[in-house]
């Protein structure tokens, strides 16, 4: 695996142009009451590239473990870290890892170009006005990642790359 990548994050309310960097592990951290380590995973369902809802439910068990990912096109740190994403994605065996990533864009166009520009192998949802997925993981800043083991327990938010690959190998 390549050497850790630390990024910076864009607060998922501001356009690209406004993005302020941050430190993900200081501004990132969730609120106690919402979504923490050893908590069970909240379901979100959100829309697929093609049209169809996708429930995180529908994927949790599925694999060992889940990762999801909150993430925008306009998001640089969240665009730099996709190239770490595959190559982890690509490392584990099969029935290890899925990673959902779940995208805030408001501009559905937007979304679907990076989609194809980044064209990443793993499950792909956005949410809308009526699928408010981040939410209920208390998503201020992006990228915002939730390990997920196969019994739905929350292992880690916002894991760096090497805490993600410890916990793998495990």
């Amino acid at each position: 695996m390549a050497a850790a990548l630390t990024l910076a994050a864009c607060h998922r309310q501001q356009a690209q142009e406004e993005q302020p960097p941050q430190e993900p592990a200081q501004e990132q951290a969730a609120a106690p009451e919402q979504v923490t380590d050893e908590n069970m995973f909240s379901d979100i369902t959100g829309v697929t590239p093609d049209g169809k809802e996708l429930s995180l439910s529908a994927v949790v068990g599925e694999t060992d473990y889940v990762l999801l990912d909150f993430w925008a096109s306009w998001c640089g740190p969240c665009r730099r870290f996709i190239p770490v994403l595959k190559e982890m994605y690509a490392s584990q065996p099969a029935g290890r890892l899925q990673i959902l990533s779940c995208s805030v864009d408001e501009d559905a166009m937007a979304w679907r170009v990076a989609l194809q520009e980044e064209k990443m192998p793993w499950l792909q949802m956005r949410e809308d006005e009526a699928h408010p997925c981040s939410d209920k993981y208390g998503v201020q800043y992006i990228p915002h990642t939730v390990l997920i083991d196969r019994e739905g327990k929350i292992v880690g938010v916002n894991l760096e790359e090497p805490e993600i690959e410890e916990i793998l190998i495990k």
